[in-house]
């Protein structure tokens, strides 16, 4: 009987060692063909309820299906993993892990946003919080802005005030800046300028969008 239970611990102690995550098959073999390390997502894996899959972009716009369903143009797999929570939670899953897997060299962020379905966080290798910008080729490209003006006037955004960019995609980024902004009116007006739809489609007033700024220093950028 002794040495039926030490084989028993062997056993359990070899497939703990195998699987430490808690990864499906199909998780494990996009973690090894992505290089991310396991380890570091086992806090985050046992949290959510759906599947790690590849990170994939699009390019901007979609087709329809027979049935009426959105199909995504250009799909192109990218280094990294993602994965759907429903829109509500997004929030506090990217607040809850977010310094921790930037420690570890990796920044999670909402990469698509279903609003009143489910929406997509994904997970990149970096510590640049401006390669979120980069990958998702964030534009506002029908007011004459390209990726890297965006990039800079963030960058300059950074530098005044400190920024966390919580989430972006082709056209949008959603942001939070770390410390308060000495002239609210003013820097309202200066995002207005930048990015008319985050009021002309938005909260639809200057002052709405000042008082969002100085009581929740959030900030959500979309050029339609």
């Amino acid at each position: 009987m002794k040495k039926i239970g030490v084989l028993l611990l062997l056993i359990a102690f070899v497939g703990c060692n195998e699987n430490p995550s808690n990864l499906s098959d199909s998780e494990q073999l996009l973690f090894k063909k992505v290089g991310f390390d396991a380890e570091v997502f086992n806090e985050l894996k046992q949290s959510i309820t759906t599947e790690f899959t590849q990170f994939e972009t699009a390019e901007p716009g979609y087709s329809v299906g027979e049935k009426g369903e959105k199909i995504k143009l250009g799909l192109q797999e990218q280094n990294g993993i993602s994965f759907k929570v429903l829109e509500g939670q997004s929030d506090a899953i990217i607040l809850n892990t977010k310094n921790k897997l930037f420690k570890n060299g990796y920044l999670i962020f909402l990469s698509e946003n279903g609003y009143t379905s489910p929406s997509t966080l994904s997970i990149i290798k970096s510590t640049d919080q401006f390669d979120i910008l980069r990958i998702q080729k964030t534009d506002g490209i029908n007011y004459g802005l390209e990726n890297s003006d965006i990039i800079a006037k963030l960058k300059e955004w950074d530098d005044l005030y400190g920024i966390e960019i919580l989430g972006a995609d082709y056209d949008w980024v959603d942001l939070t800046f770390k410390s308060s902004i000495p002239d609210a009116s003013l820097f309202a007006q200066e995002v207005y300028d930048f990015c008319p739809d985050s009021v002309d489609q938005g909260v639809g007033e200057i002052e709405i969008l000042e008082e969002m700024i100085v009581e929740y220093k959030r900030l959500f950028l979309w050029w339609d």
